[in-house]
Formats: C-alpha cells, structure tokens, sequence
C-alpha cells in the first residue's frame, strides 16, 4: 500500500486541463527521455538514411528526435543469427558501429557519442542528444572476450546476451534449451562485463537465464526491450516472477513498443503472418539486390501486414509500464521502444519518437509524481549505467 501511495499521489485530487498542461510543458522542458533500444543504424549502412532529414518513414531521425524532447537514445547494432551466416556476424556487427559513427559526424551540433551516464548528462545539459551504443546478442563478438573488450572500446555500453537463437553464453527465449539457462562461458562474460563497466542485458534471454545473470552479476542488469506477460503473454515477454529479480538487484525492465508485444490478439495475427511476410521481404532482397527501390517494396509489405493485425492504442502501452511500476515500483521501469526494429507495428499515438511527450501527459494523467516520471523516462537507465560504471571501477 505504500509503494501505491507513493507512486500515485496525485490520483486522489483531479487534475485540471490548464494544470495539466502547464505540468507537462514545464516537465518537458528539461526532461531526460532516454530510450534503451533503436535499432536505425542499419539503415545508415544499408540505404544511406540520413540523420539530419526529416523522413515521412522509419520511426526516427533528427527533426523528430527534436519534437519528442529526446535527450539520449541506445542504439542497437545486430546481425540476426538466422538472417546471416556465422562467417558475416562479427563483420556485419562492425560495419553497422561504423555506420553509426560515421553517420553522427554529419550532426556534431545536435547529437555527440556518448559513453558514460556523466556524458549522457552532460551532453543532455548542453541541449544536445546523446547517442550510445548496444550489441545485441552474444554471437555478434565471435565468443571472444578480446574482441568484446575492443568493441567495449569503440563503445558498446551493453550487450543482449543472446538473440533470436542461443549463443554459447546463455538460452534464447525462442530456441529449444541448450544450457539450462546461462552456461559457464555466460558466467565468464558477465563477470568480463562487470569489469568493463558493460551493462548485462536479458532481453531475448530465457527466464532461467534471466535469474542466472541476475545472480552472477554484481551490478543491476536491463532488459533493454521487453514488455509484461502478465498482460500479454506471448514467448519474448516476461512474467511477474523474471520481472520482480531484476529489480530485486536494481534493474530496469524497459518496455518494448512492438505492438504484437504489448497486445495477445495483435500477436496472435502477426505470428500467422510472419513467414509469409518474411518470405516476400526475402524474394525482393533477392530478385532485386541492387535495385534503389528495394527498401520501398520492403517497407510497403511490412505496412500491408501490419494493417492486418487489431489497433493497439498508446493505452495498452501505458498499462505495461503501470503493470511494472505497481508490480516493483517505479525505480524499475523504463523504455525500450525497439523502434526500428519492429517493422512499424507500433501504437496507435506512439508512430515514433516525436510521440514521447504523449507518454508523458499519459503518466501525469494517471497520478504519477514528476519524480517518478523522470525516473521511468530516463534517470532509471542513467541509475543503471552509473552503478555498473562504479562496479567497473572497484
């Protein structure tokens, strides 16, 4: 009753319109909105999308990061292990970080590489938008800590310890059980990443594995894009018990924006369509490998199945971050809108990240406190950042 108490304050006395608006603006204002996982580097590399335009597709750029107050963003860098041979994974992985590196030396005015929380705050202080970097699944580093230490070197700050597919550090939410959780090696890496100052993430990761990282590290783990099976459960949410031990060490569950995730009947239609909107998106990439116009058929598939699953409206992603902030409190709830990454199946009121102030007028308007808000929309992860930053240097 108490946690109840404290996180809602505001919800035994209404809000009036005006008081309301004045709120937010003035929340919006010096806000650190910090989302833990976009996945748009791929598309520097692939397409030549460029940062600085303003693009009527895709979930971010420049022009939008400005209208949705975004002070910091984590970008993902992946090489799905089912869409590319083992030989292309550490290669494909460097070329996407390089692609983001190159690409934010076009907007040094607007955005700077960060790689620290004091970074994240100082940039965000200037008013410009800090950008961080993630690798998402254990494959991508060829099972090498050398090679992890060189790309915590280039400035990966958190690494998913497996994908779609097991790795040899830890089971897969979405592949048959090959260690019972997070294997010897898995131990190894985490206590590697502790040393680095590398954050664990178990997104992607089974439930056993989840409690075995939690367990093995000494610093809080994320999960940087996961979303609440108690609400919608489906294989890559997490349920209650997975949800309590991540915060039972300090951890961020961030909510992932794919509405498939967020709602059991978008997903049930999305899973039915998948291998057949898979097999369309690979007969381009196929029939057309050097046609300009490829990325448009690709992007004009995906919206024709994403049109046929059920509306989510931005109300059922407001219940996900709700479920986890009654579940553990607020201290333990964040964003990982996987923008991106979700092939445009995204709420209704959430299209991309010019949207994040209708997040923060949905928080307001359900009681929480400014506290609170700050924390879910980004001091969590600066939280999180910072303590495995001073379990690095211990």
């Amino acid at each position: 009753m108490h946690r109840l108490l404290c996180l809602f304050p505001l919800a035994l006395a209404a809000q009036a319109p005006g008081a309301l608006d004045a709120r937010v603006e003035r929340l919006l204002r010096d806000i650190l909105i910090f989302d833990a996982h976009i996945d748009t580097p791929r598309y520097f590399l692939d397409e030549g999308y460029r940062l600085a335009d303003e693009h009527g597709y895709y979930e971010l750029d420049l022009p939008r990061m400005r209208k949705g107050r975004m002070g910091a963003v984590f970008f993902g860098v992946f090489a799905q292990p089912q869409d590319y041979p083992q030989a292309q994974w550490m290669p494909r992985s460097m070329e996407v970080l390089d692609a983001l590196h190159e690409e934010l030396k076009r907007v040094p005015r607007d955005v700077e590489f960060a790689r620290t929380s004091a970074d994240v705050l100082r940039i965000h202080k200037a008013g410009r938008i800090a950008a961080l970097a993630s690798l998402e699944g254990g494959h991508l580093f060829h099972d090498s800590l050398p090679v992890l230490r060189q790309f915590a070197r280039l400035g990966i700050r958190y690494i998913t310890l497996a994908h779609f597919r097991n790795s040899i550090y830890a089971d897969s939410m979405t592949d048959t059980p090959r260690h019972g959780g997070l294997s010897e090696a898995g131990r190894e890496l985490i206590g590697e990443m502790n040393r680095l100052g590398m954050i664990p993430d178990v997104s992607h990761i089974s439930d056993k594995a989840v409690l075995d990282t939690v367990a093995a590290s000494r610093a809080p783990v994320i999960a940087s894009h996961s979303s609440v099976k108690a609400i919608a459960p489906i294989p890559r949410n997490m349920p209650d018990e997975i949800i309590r031990a991540i915060a039972s060490k300090g951890g961020v569950m961030c909510i992932n924006f794919h509405a498939g995730y967020l709602d059991e009947a978008a997903y049930d239609v999305y899973i039915r369509n998948r291998e057949a909107r898979d097999r369309e998106i690979k007969t381009i990439l196929e029939t057309r490998p050097k046609d300009p116009s490829r990325w448009e058929l690709i992007r004009g598939v995906q919206k024709k199945y994403f049109e046929k699953m059920p509306k989510v409206p931005l109300a059922r992603l407001e219940d996900h971050i709700d479920h986890v902030a009654r579940l553990v409190g607020a201290d333990h709830v964040g964003l990982g809108s996987d923008f991106d990454g979700v092939s445009g199946m995204v709420p209704v009121g959430m299209e991309d990240v010019s949207k994040y102030p209708a997040l923060v007028r949905a928080l307001a308007e359900k009681g929480y406190s400014d506290a609170d808000i700050r924390k879910i929309m980004g001091l969590n992860l600066i939280r999180v950042m910072k303590a495995n930053e001073e379990v690095a240097a211990r």
